[in-house]
């Protein structure tokens, strides 16, 4: 179930086009009715920097707050989700 009060996209999520785990982690939190922030860091520019800047390595990059969440784990995502209040 959604905490929908408190979840006005605190989820971003960086990605790039031909990532299959970006997919996957799109639709897991779509199929979970989490409102979500993407940006593909494939291209250069200012979201591309921020990735970075924020020690970003590899997609996806999953952020929840102040907490990254490198790659997509359901378990590890769905508890991250719960401490956040924006799964209950």
């Amino acid at each position: 179930m959604v905490n929908n009060n408190s979840n006005t996209a605190k989820v971003v999520i960086y990605t790039t086009q031909r990532c299959p785990h970006c997919k996957r982690a799109k639709e897991w939190l779509k199929a979970n009715e989490v409102l979500f922030l993407e940006f593909d860091v494939g291209k250069a520019g200012k979201m591309q920097k921020r990735f970075f800047g924020m020690g970003g390595r590899s997609v996806p990059m999953i952020v929840i707050g102040d907490r990254q969440l490198p790659g997509f784990a359901p378990k590890q995502l769905k508890q991250a989700l719960e401490h956040a209040g924006i799964l209950i």
